[in-house]
């Protein structure tokens, strides 16, 4: 009997690897994940200038890959350009495209740490259509001993809750090693600093609308080294003439005439004081550094240059943008692609058409060329190993220096020589011709004749 079965027999009412009773609620209405990832999330794409731009940078970025279908895997693997998977991915319903659903996808990861796909299933259970649904309207329903009962969906403009099985959703989240079923938002990280750049600049945009450009105290002036005062009316009169004429942006830098001496002493913390611009960069860096991304990507040139734009970029795809990218792929291969009976099998992302990760890949295409050269690797071999169909001339190894192809390794070193010249593919030697031949022999033996004229 194997470790789950010996749980299921001994504690059956205990949920395993889950770790503790599953909840009457749970049970009934689904995982509450709100402390990790609550609704409200989805505001600050609206209001935080900040994680908008980090979230939508990434979106886009998303939005470029293309998936690859294969059957099998490794060097022996087929391409998959057609069939109902592949027409599914480039369409996944009536109305959206699949660039669509992997932006929307990753919106959902940047703001929830979490984003689902519902599929709709004919009756043999093959796959039709994708639709996409917002996290906080799914809750994961979990199961006692088998991990997952199904999900259940809340319509966003009403309606009972609807009920979808394991296999009619892919889920996909972020690893939480608090909870395993609430997906780990990186908003969660970067709120703080998200919430102090709002703060910010409400502040700064409440000095601009309510406050005084003649901001400070006013005194009237002593006589004689004597202190004067204002009468409780005098101030008020002054102080609602000051705010009428001078409270509002319209109303700055006005002249102020006073029937009375008085001295006017400003005080508070002006903006150069409060260092505000690097407050917002402080905070800004904050909120990339949550979602791998270097601030000089969006504008903060402040250690940018032409120069290193493009390692940003690379370090943007190398360390953020294709591990989030394949641990998804992962998913799609373990939860979606078993939905179709003939297959495929495997699931990949193409990153050819990814300017950065092409840079990188010169360095690749270098040292494979090196191989190619020194016979270390064949070119069938190569193409092998890239899912290339095999070419008839590319199983021998064709030197660099006069690209003579080495058929086999079986070489008598008496009477054939190491290195056989080579013939162009699927060349034949032409027939043989005596007059041509007695030309070459005579102009040989005379000792004269150019053997372009012997070749006529």
């Amino acid at each position: 009997m194997g470790l789950l079965e010996r749980m299921a027999a001994t504690q059956a009412a205990r949920s395993w690897p889950v770790g503790e009773t599953v909840s009457m609620y749970e049970r009934g209405r689904g995982h509450d994940a709100t402390r990790f990832s609550p609704a409200n999330y989805g505001d600050y794409l609206a209001t935080s200038n900040d994680v908008y731009a980090v979230a939508h940078l990434r979106a886009r970025h998303m939005g470029r890959l293309a998936p690859l279908l294969f059957n099998g895997v490794g060097p022996d693997r087929a391409t998959v350009t057609d069939g109902p998977a592949s027409d599914l991915l480039a369409k996944v319903n009536p109305f959206w495209t699949f660039p669509r659903l992997i932006r929307m996808d990753e919106l959902a990861m940047c703001v929830w740490g979490e984003t689902y796909w519902a599929v709709n299933r004919n009756n043999r259970g093959e796959p039709l259509e994708i639709w996409w649904m917002k996290p906080t309207q799914v809750k994961p329903i979990v199961h006692e001993t088998d991990y997952l009962a199904g999900y259940e969906y809340t319509p966003l403009h009403g309606g009972k809750p609807i009920r979808f099985a394991v296999d009619e959703v892919i889920w996909f989240r972020y690893p939480n090693p608090v909870d395993e079923f609430s997906a780990l938002s990186p908003l969660a990280a970067a709120r703080l600093a998200a919430d102090t750049s709002s703060s910010m600049m409400r502040s700064n945009k409440n000095m601009f609308d309510k406050g005084m450009q003649l901001a400070g105290t006013i005194s009237p002036r002593s006589e004689g080294g004597k202190a004067v005062t204002f009468s409780a009316d005098q101030a008020r009169e002054l102080e609602i003439d000051l705010s009428n004429r001078f409270s509002g942006v319209d109303k700055a830098h006005r002249w102020a005439v006073l029937r009375f001496d008085a001295q006017f002493n400003p005080m508070g913390v002006n903006q150069k004081d409060a260092d505000f611009v690097a407050g917002l960069g402080l905070t800004f860096r904050q909120v990339c550094r949550a979602y791998g991304v270097n601030p000089a990507l969006l504008g903060d040139n402040e250690h940018a240059t032409l120069a290193n734009a493009r390692e940003f970029e690379l370090q943007l795809w190398q360390d953020a943008l294709q591990p989030d990218a394949d641990f998804r792929g992962a998913e799609i291969r373990e939860q979606f692609l078993p939905m179709f009976r003939n297959g495929p099998d495997h699931f990949e992302w193409d990153y050819s058409k990814i300017p950065a990760l092409q840079e990188a890949e010169s360095a690749v295409w270098e040292r494979e060329g090196a191989q190619l050269d020194r016979g270390a690797l064949t070119i069938n071999e190569w193409r092998k190993a890239k899912g290339l169909p095999e070419v008839p001339w590319g199983g021998v190894w064709w030197a660099p220096v006069n690209k003579a192809a080495v058929a086999d390794d079986q070489v008598n070193p008496t009477t054939e020589p190491a290195v056989r010249p080579a013939q162009p593919p699927d060349s034949t030697p032409p027939p043989p011709d005596p007059a041509r031949d007695l030309t070459i022999l005579r102009a040989a033996l005379n000792g004269h004749g150019r053997l372009e004229g012997a070749h006529r």
